[in-house]
């Protein structure tokens, strides 16, 4: 009877296991499936919002100064301090930073112009907390004579190369240094501010600014534009 008793507790423990395994494979691969079994089951499990993107091609013609800030329309509310998996975001084309997405464009702006200089960055789709985005739109510019009023714009969509092309702009590029804050960092620091624990995030630019020669960060929440130095 005894051993009867401990096997039963053996199966129920292994079945509750087995539970718990098919609960966390389905939150991982398969969410359609994930709400089936919970509905079936009574339970109301909070996954992450999950954006699955795809590219949009900008347009450009010319880059003026206020467009490095435009947030594109519609663009995706990230809770910076998420207080559930129900508010945390998961952007399945995002793959680089603002970082990677220079180091991944600069060879595209080099055979546009040996002397091509960042001029900025700018997220175009959703924004995550560790400081990736599904699209990024790359600027550069010349100080070759030939390219005076010139620049080169590189858009990003996941890992690939969406389009490349010279456009008129009057901005200024400059070098970028190894020791620079990347995105996440940049994030990192509104997240440990109290006024933005509430907050949301919709679009990060990355540019130079000539006046106090030093390259920083734009962050648009919902609480308002943010700079964060990059140094």
């Amino acid at each position: 009877m005894e051993e009867q008793t401990t096997n039963k507790k053996v199966w129920v423990i292994g079945g509750i296991v087995a539970m718990l395994v098919l609960v966390g494979v389905a939150y991982i691969f398969k969410p359609s499936l994930l709400n089936m079994f919970t509905q079936k089951i009574g339970i109301d499990v909070e996954r992450p919002m999950v954006i699955d993107e795809k590219p949009v091609l900008p347009d450009t013609m010319e880059i003026k100064s206020s467009d490095r800030f435009t947030v594109i329309e519609g663009n995706t509310q990230t809770p910076l301090v998420p207080k559930s998996d129900g508010e945390r975001v998961v952007v399945t084309k995002a793959v680089f930073t603002v970082k990677g997405a220079f180091d991944f464009s600069k060879t595209e702006a080099s055979q546009w112009s040996e002397n091509a200089k960042l001029a900025y960055v700018k997220s175009l789709g959703a924004i995550t907390l560790d400081g990736k985005s599904s699209e990024w739109q790359v600027i550069y510019v010349s100080s070759d004579k030939d390219k005076k009023g010139k620049g080169y714009e590189v858009v990003i969509f996941g890992d690939q190369v969406l389009s490349k092309k010279e456009i008129d702009t009057s901005f200024i590029g400059a070098d970028v240094i190894d020791d620079i804050k990347d995105s996440d960092r940049a994030i990192a620091v509104l997240q440990e501010l109290p006024q933005y624990s509430s907050a949301t995030l919709s679009a990060i630019n990355f540019y130079y600014n000539n006046d106090v020669k030093s390259w920083r960060y734009n962050l648009v929440t919902s609480s308002g534009a943010v700079t964060v130095p990059a140094k």
